[in-house]
Formats: structure tokens, sequence, C-alpha cells
């Protein structure tokens, strides 16, 4: 009987990273999520789910960047920032994970969702987010999330 080999889910885990009224930036600054130590579990792929609310008035056909933050548990991050960075930072080092887009005519408050595969995230992975929208993010907390499930393959 030949076996199967199927994918493995964790449970859903949330990034630690301010969304809410995160500022426009047209050169790619934005916030990092804390990183998440993969040295136990090793998955060998990062499913990334993630909403965002957009502030009061944005501006049609702009986007919002997901960047995939890896690290070597050394010091060394994909974004080249130290761990104990806050505040705004740049991904132009970062690799992209994904973009939502808006409309042409978005409206105050529009929710975009998006869903993203990071695959061999390493010894410590993250995201960073950023957006051009013209506008802040909406400002509570609970109108945004950026959500993650290891996924690891399986015998069966």
């Amino acid at each position: 009987m030949a076996n199967e080999i199927k994918d493995k889910y964790t449970s859903s885990a949330a990034f630690t990273v301010t969304v809410a009224s995160l500022a426009s930036s047209t050169v790619s600054l934005g916030n990092s999520s804390d990183m998440v130590d993969n040295t136990g579990s090793r998955y060998q792929r990062i499913k990334v789910y993630a909403q965002v609310k957009l502030g009061s008035s944005p501006g049609g056909n702009t986007s919002v960047y997901l960047y995939a933050l890896r690290g070597d548990k050394n010091g060394y991050r994909t974004d080249g920032v130290p761990a104990s960075a806050s505040g705004s930072v740049s991904f132009l080092n970062a690799p992209l994970l994904g973009v939502m887009r808006t409309k042409s005519s978005p409206s105050t408050g529009d929710v975009l969702y998006g869903d993203f595969e990071m695959v061999s995230p390493g010894p410590e992975f993250g995201v960073g987010i950023s957006h051009d929208t013209g506008v802040a993010f909406d400002s509570t907390a609970g109108n945004h999330f950026v959500r993650w499930v290891g996924v690891d393959p399986e015998v069966q």
C-alpha cells in the first residue's frame, strides 16, 4: 500500500505587529512584526493571512505590501533591522510576500484581505507591512490582523 504525503497544519497564531494607524509611505516604510522562533518546529511553509481596514479617503489603485522577514537567530534579518528596533522601518531589501490592491475608487473603511505563502522560512520568520494608500489605516486595532499557520508535510 502506497503512502501519501499530506499537509499538516498548526493552529493559527497572530504576528505581533502594529497595523492600526499605520502611515502611508511611497518608499517602503512600515512596521515589522516580532520574529517567530522556528528552530524547534521547523515549519517548511508558512501560510500568512492578513486583513487591513483603510482609513479616510484612500487613494485608488494603491497597494498594501507584505514582506517576508527571515532571520538566522544570530542578528541577520532580511530587512536589516535589529531585533530591538521600533517605529517605521524600511523593507527595501526584504522579499515581497504579497500585495493587496485597492479598487479604483476605494471608500473609507474598505477592508482588504490577503492570503500568502512563505516557503522555507528558516530559523526565524516574521512579516513587514507597508502601504501607499495616501492615508493612515483605520485606528482601531481590532479591524486588522496578520496571522500565520505553520505547514509541514506528513506521511500518511
